[in-house]
């Protein structure tokens, strides 16, 4: 690795002499400095008191040697000393220290960009700097970037890190000749990307390759190495025709995914893995009433990211909400199969006994992330584990049985965790899976998706408009030809027919048609008519899934302060080409200005819908609305509520919501803001308000203070939180801020958080 380093300077310090641009210099230091004290009462008693002291020292050189080479150092120290007293009076006093100096060398001009570095961090966990608490971590990277003028970019890219620890070595070492050489991973990648555009022709193309080798041993893998390859492409059509008046659009893309991934395992015999993720997904509702399943669910990378201590901001605890749709999609493959979910927050739920009960989590599977495919998984028993009590790594265990194959899994809390705040900070997939005497699991997964888009505009008369829109997506995964994959997506635009039952390939396909047309009746009358059907069907004929849906619009403005829009929809659904369910609904939109600087938006309906699978019927009617303000120049005002009222053949309930938040400011130094909710499903009401003081007296200090209050009813819980901070701009490179909060959730038991803190930072 030293040899690939110093080639890489070698070949940085050769280029020096080029021309380019100047880069800025100069020495930096900058101090960090935080102490916090956090307390934790339960009916007035002391449960824990935790004292956190953190000093963080930087130091940066940047530097240029030529006017395209340049270089920066960098060294950071770190001291950390935490008192942690339990219930019992036993104190816990545990140490951290670390120096961290880096280097790394630059080369830019405006075709290439040249990077490598190296960093060391040794870091000790007692107050002195002793050897048996020492701990190496080595890292050396190298980046390549070259963007030549209408040609392909090329990036490279190399990494490796070394940890090494200077712990004697023990008695048991010795016997097994155990020289501990250290972990860590290597890592090298390569990608390409080109867009070419030729009159109404586009094409895109983007290569990647990666290789990495992970050395971490865990109490089941000794090593494992992994190859990966996405190559996804892109061709687009466009034009028009008629003056304009006619436009035709064709997008066809497929993306190719190899992953060749090799485990190096402990033991054999039935083994727990993970399922390879691709995506993180997640979604919630906010109509009214709420509705726990959310049918598509959106990206959300930072859920498979593998940090466990940074919050994707999914709060599941007592100040956070209900009915968190939370899914992962993975590989899939008939032998691999899911039999638990993982959920990590960063808070201590062990004793959390409202989550923890199996029946208020509800776990679904799909292959389409698609309404009316969602399928039900019947929860064994949840479990709780903690991983880092050091890193607040917790996790919740929601195991089921029997295993399930699947694309995608998705998990709903149905309550709230008896805690204030649970941050969900990330969510895996686990199955069994059977280990040879070899010790050796080769898992390779080819996925490919594919999509084509077509789209044609027409204007026939000047007030007609015509929109003929049709979609079709095809993954195929474990394909045995890519050729067939790609003849088959043009099979399927008009067909259903699919290939390689027998040869473990899984084909999942989603085909949209609409057509929508808008006429101009009347100079102050719109009226709009649109039809769509979707599909969803597989090769394997477990899923096959259909939905129409109708819409007749009226759109009128016949104020220019006055906007409304009336609609009429049917939609259904069928499966297996039996009717599913049947929606009928009226709904009635009006924005309105009521005043200068005085908007109101009102939303009115009634739905029906009908399940011919249960023969059920359930009826809705709503009405919601919103009003913003400008009162005056200093004060302004929102007002939202909602009113809902179902039933059934059996049932009815009425749920309302209600809100508004009033902001003064009487100048540019201050700003006061106070909020008041209320929201509830028949005799479950909570309530809340709450206030906000930003404050700037002078110009060198601010203050902020928020307090909230909220209460259930019939259960008369009540939450309080009061926080604020104080910061001091002592000069222009010193500043302090003090920072308190304050928590208090009543239940079964009262408990009581107090967190007080003072940060200085220095820079210079």
């Amino acid at each position: 690795m030293r040899k690939i380093l110093w080639k890489i300077i070698g070949i940085a310090l050769l280029s020096a002499c080029l021309g380019g641009p100047a880069f800025a210099e100069g020495l930096r230091f900058w101090a960090d400095l935080n102490h916090s004290t956090t307390k934790q009462f339960e009916d007035d008693k002391q449960i824990s008191l935790n004292r956190i002291f953190y000093r963080n020292l930087y130091l940066r050189l940047d530097k240029s040697i030529t006017p395209m080479l340049s270089s920066q150092l960098y060294l950071r120290t770190g001291l950390l000393d935490s008192d942690l007293t339990d219930p019992a009076g036993v104190t816990t006093t545990t140490y951290t220290r670390s120096v961290e100096p880096a280097i790394d060398l630059f080369l830019r001009n405006s075709i290439y960009d040249l990077s490598t570095g190296y960093r060391r961090q040794e870091r000790w966990s007692t107050a002195h700097l002793r050897d048996d608490s020492k701990e190496t971590s080595e890292y050396y990277y190298s980046r390549l970037n070259i963007k030549p003028l209408e040609l392909p970019s090329l990036s490279l890219q190399f990494d490796r890190r070394r940890d090494y620890a200077h712990f004697p070595i023990t008695e048991t070492d010795r016997i097994n000749e155990t020289d501990r050489p250290g972990t860590g991973y290597s890592g090298y990648s390569g990608s390409s990307i080109y867009q070419y555009s030729l009159r109404d022709l586009d094409l895109s193309y983007s290569l990647t390759y990666r290789h990495i080798v992970d050395e971490t041993p865990t109490d089941i893998l000794a090593k494992s190495t992994g190859d990966n390859f996405n190559g996804l492409y892109k061709l687009g059509y466009s034009h028009s025709f008629r003056g304009g008046k006619t436009r035709v659009s064709a997008v066809y893309q497929g993306n190719y995914v190899r992953n060749n991934r090799q485990q190096f395992v402990t033991r054999t015999g039935n083994v727990l893995f993970e399922r390879t993720p691709f995506r993180g997904l997640y979604a919630i509702d906010t109509t009214i009433p709420i509705h726990p399943e959310v049918d598509i669910l959106n990206d959300k990378p930072s859920l498979i990211d593998k940090d466990y201590q940074t919050s994707t901001g999914i709060n599941i605890g007592s100040n956070g909400r209900e009915y968190n749709n939370i899914g992962i999609e993975i590989a899939t493959s008939p032998d691999k199969s899911v039999d638990r979910l993982y959920i990590y927050v960063d808070k201590d739920v062990s004793a959390d006994i409202s989550l923890i009960n199996s029946n208020n989590w509800k776990a679904y599977r799909s292959d389409f992330n698609k309404p009316g495919t969602w399928r039900a998984i019947t929860i064994q028993n949840v479990v709780v584990s903690t991983i880092s009590i050091s890193n607040n790594i917790y996790r919740y265990e929601l195991r089921f049985f029997p295993a399930q194959s699947a694309s995608y899994f998705k998990v709903i809390n149905q309550a709230k965790s008896g805690l204030s705040d649970v941050m969900v900070t990330e969510i895996e997939a686990y199955g069994m899976d059977v280990v040879p005497a070899t010790g050796k699991i080769t898992d390779v997964t080819r996925v490919f998706t594919q999509g084509l888009n077509l789209s044609v505009n027409v204007m026939p008369v000047k007030k007609l408009s015509l929109l003929f829109n049709y979609y079709i997506d095809r993954t195929d995964q474990n394909s045995v030809s890519l050729l067939d994959s790609i003849t088959g997506i043009f099979v399927n635009i008009l067909s259903k027919s699919t290939a390689g039952k027998e040869e473990g390939l899984i084909s999942n396909i989603t085909r949209t048609y609409s057509v929508t047309s808008s006429w101009l009746t009347h100079r102050l009358l719109t009226t709009i008519f649109r039809f769509q059907r979707n599909e969803a069907f597989d090769n394997k004929d477990e899923t096959d899934i259909s939905s129409n849906t109708y819409s007749l619009s009226f759109n009128s403005t016949p104020l220019p302060t006055l906007d409304t829009t009336l609609a009429l929809i049917r939609s259904d659904r069928f499966s297996f080409g039996e009717k599913q369910y049947l929606n009928n609904s009226l709904l009635l939109s009006v924005g309105s200005r009521l005043y200068r600087d005085v908007n109101m938006i009102t939303d009115m309906g009634y739905t029906e819908s009908k399940s011919y699978t249960t023969g059920s019927k359930l009826t809705s009617r709503f009405i919601r609305g919103s009003l913003d303000a400008f009162l005056t120049r200093k004060l302004t005002a929102n007002l939202i509520y909602g009113f809902n009222r179902q039933s059934s053949d059996s049932t009815s309930s009425d749920s309302k919501e209600g809100g508004t938040i009033i902001t003064y400011r009487p100048g540019r130094v201050i700003n006061l803001s106070g909020s008041f909710r209320v929201s509830g499903i028949d005799d479950n009401t909570t309530t809340s308000e709450g206030f906000l003081i930003d404050w700037l007296p002078v110009p060198v200090f601010k203050v902020n203070l928020n307090y909230q209050h909220a209460r259930s009813n019939p259960d008369s819980s009540t939450d309080d939180s009061f926080s604020g901070y104080g910061l001091w701009y002592i000069t222009k490179f010193i500043d302090i801020r003090f920072t308190y909060n304050y928590t208090q959730s009543v239940r079964e038991k009262k408990t009581e958080t107090y967190i007080v803190g003072a940060n200085l930072n220095c820079r210079f």
